[in-house]
């Protein structure tokens, strides 16, 4: 059992639920947008390599290639991609290469990291909500004990 001054960082499982950042996951949406708009035409996914040399990608290779284009963090999308996975550890790689069957199937892990990454930053939100309601019911208290020494400190002075 935890301390009573301990923080909740200090447990062990706190960081398994803890939800992206905000800007990650604004990141790491758009990386995924742009991964959508990329395969919208069937003809640019590939299987087998990263680059086909026609303008045609794997799945990691379009990650990738458009996260250098456009200046975007591929680590938060590929976290997001990784827990879209039909099944749960599978590599990306190994999915696109031998597990996907088609663009449709790939646009449908893309959209479900990008429902992911919503759902993540609904919980961020959630969670900024909880805490500043938590440090409000702190501080009230704070102040109602401070009044209370205040009035018990007049009346032993009298």
């Amino acid at each position: 059992m935890a301390a009573a001054g301990d923080k909740p960082s200090s447990f062990p499982f706190s960081e398994a639920i803890k939800p992206m950042p905000e800007a990650e996951i604004a990141n790491a949406g758009q990386l995924l947008d742009l991964m959508l708009e990329f395969f919208a035409d069937d003809g640019r996914w590939t299987q087998g390599r990263y680059d086909d040399g026609n303008g045609g990608h794997c799945l990691v290779g379009a990650l990738l290639h458009l996260s250098r284009q456009h200046r975007l963090p591929a680590g938060p999308a590929i976290t997001l991609l990784q827990d879209a996975m039909p099944r749960p550890g599978l590599p990306l790689v190994h999915f696109n290469d031998t597990r996907c069957g088609s663009g449709a199937e790939l646009r449908s892990v893309i959209l479900k990291a990008r429902r992911l990454a919503h759902d993540d930053a609904e919980q961020e939100r959630a969670a900024a909500a909880v805490k500043a309601w938590l440090l409000a019911q702190i501080e009230k208290k704070r102040s109602v004990t401070a009044r209370e020494e205040a009035l018990a400190s007049e009346r032993l002075a009298a």
